[in-house]
């Protein structure tokens, strides 16, 4: 999974009330920001917004995001999940005749799962600069249709040179979509807002899985048609999904977002006065190199990409070759493998959404994602130790805990934890790049079946991640002591310089 750039939204605890009965800016305790104006015409100078009225009626407004939610977010999620169901159906085509077509062994299939995230990491650092010199509207619809072409020219590969080329190119067009996605997102929505949104996100990349399950089960016991394999019938099928999906985003998707056609002049007047108030009560987010350093001093910071590296191991590695843990680790058939991995992928999509509605009602993440990690380490090492095959597959069921939610939660924690915006966006940009390199790792580990090696990895993975979870909560919960303590007079405070951001008296850490 690509990595993913999200922050669950939370119900505030200290507001900021326009006026009574009108809209309500909400500042909590564990909301993550997100805000780039990096597409967005807007150019609102903070000066001069002192006495503008940015009132909005509370039911036009709750109207102006249900609008944008029905435009929007299916088409978005959408996207995304073909972009999942693209790069992850390499997995099902292995299953279903690949490995004995090209005759790849089992390193050059794990080679064929890491290289692809040389070119994804790559592609997703430039995404901001391109958007600033070229219109979303071109350069996401750009991407879809390219890696659809490469999808479907996987259908053609004769050997394991080509598969590695194609692997290649397809993470250098999929790498700018999600951080693309995002900006979009920053852009329209409060901050309170952008968590649920990313959110439906992830939960279509787990429906991606489930998706290409199906379709793979159906063409696992198909005879050659038209001189082809079931498995590259696959690859044809999916990317003509991908191309139809295109022209959509490229017909749907506005090319200004502060002059959407769709929205009326009321609408479009509200989308102006929302980005106002974000500038009104959030500042104008200047940028400061010290912003930066502050982020590379920050202990929250590596060890946030430490849990995300943990994780995203356990994600991209389970997620990749479920289908061969069930073929080739538990001897089933492929069809039997296909099908069978089409419940374990709904149930993913499932916990995932559960966890963060339950993340953002108790207002933490860390306690969340630890509790369902240990759900995930018995799911490993039941698949370590017992010889049933069925136990086997159960465990399976257990380690779906872990793989979504520990992702989302952990960047929702960082982008709750660190501010202002740019010290932010530094560590969740250290986070998404070096917890990413993981999709490589995950390649390398996943090599032999019944992949003893790659379990035992992840279940260290996830026990290390549950350990510095629980060890930044518990210095957090110090801190937090600690300010509470000055505030109310009792000891003096000892820090030397400004505080600001996160290092304010008054910022308290969630947990």
């Amino acid at each position: 999974m690509q990595a993913q750039t999200t922050a669950m939204s939370s119900n505030s605890v200290d507001r900021y009330e326009m006026s009574k009965g009108k809209s309500v800016i909400e500042v909590g305790e564990c909301d993550g920001e997100g805000e780039s104006g990096s597409i967005a015409s807007f150019s609102i100078e903070q000066e001069s917004l002192e006495n503008e009225n940015l009132e909005i009626d509370p039911k036009e407004e709750a109207a102006f995001v249900r609008k944008l939610d029905t435009r929007l977010l299916p088409m978005l999620a959408f996207m995304y999940f073909l972009s999942s169901l693209d790069r992850s159906n390499i997995g099902n085509a292995y299953t279903s005749g690949m490995r004995e077509d090209l005759q790849l062994t089992s390193k050059q299939y794990s080679n064929a799962v890491s290289v692809f995230y040389s070119t994804y990491l790559a592609a997703e650092l430039p995404t901001t600069l391109i958007l600033k010199k070229t219109k979303p509207k071109y350069y996401m619809s750009f991407l879809v249709l390219s890696w659809s072409i490469i999808t479907l020219c996987n259908a053609f590969v004769q050997s394991y040179a080509s598969l590695i080329a194609l692997r290649v190119l397809l993470g250098a067009f999929e790498g700018g979509f999600f951080p693309a996605m995002t900006l979009i997102i920053s852009i329209l929505y409060k901050k309170q807002e952008q968590g649920k949104r990313i959110a439906f996100f992830f939960g279509s990349s787990a429906l991606s899985g489930a998706f290409g399950g199906l379709i793979a089960t159906g063409l696992a016991s198909m005879k050659p048609a038209g001189g082809l394999e079931g498995w590259r019938w696959l690859y044809i099928i999916e990317g003509l999904i991908s191309v139809c999906a295109s022209v959509w985003l490229f017909l749907e998707l506005p090319k200004d977002f502060d002059n959407i056609p769709y929205l009326s002049a009321r609408e479009t007047e509200i989308l102006k006065i929302r980005a106002k108030q974000r500038v009104a009560y959030m500042g104008d987010g200047r940028f400061e190199w010290s912003y930066v350093f502050d982020a590379l001093k920050d202990f929250k910071t590596y060890i946030s990409f430490t849990i995300q590296f943990c994780q995203d191991v356990i994600l991209y590695g389970f997620s990749t070759f479920v289908t061969a843990i069930l073929k080739l680790g538990l001897g089933y058939t492929s069809r039997e493998a296909q099908y069978m991995s089409v419940p374990v992928y709904i149930l993913a999509a499932i916990v995932f959404l559960i966890s963060a509605y339950i993340s953002d009602r108790l207002k933490v993440r860390a306690p969340i994602f630890v509790c369902y990690n240990v759900i995930g380490a018995v799911g490993y090492i039941l698949l370590l130790s017992v010889h049933n095959n069925s136990v086997k597959y159960f465990a399976c069921y257990l380690i779906t805990f872990s793989l979504y939610t520990g992702t989302g939660l952990n960047i929702a924690w960082l982008t709750n934890n660190v501010a202002p915006h740019y010290k932010r966006a530094t560590a969740l940009g250290l986070n998404q790049t070096l917890g990413n390199v993981s999709g490589a790792v995950a390649g390398q580990i996943y090599t032999t079946a019944p992949y003893t090696f790659g379990h035992s990895f992840s279940l260290g993975c996830i026990v290390l991640s549950n350990l510095l979870a629980i060890t930044q909560m518990f210095i957090l919960k110090r801190i937090n002591r600690k300010r509470q303590r000055i505030l109310s007079g009792e000891i003096s405070d000892d820090h030397r310089g400004v505080r600001n951001g996160d290092n304010a008296l008054d910022f308290k850490y969630c947990m």
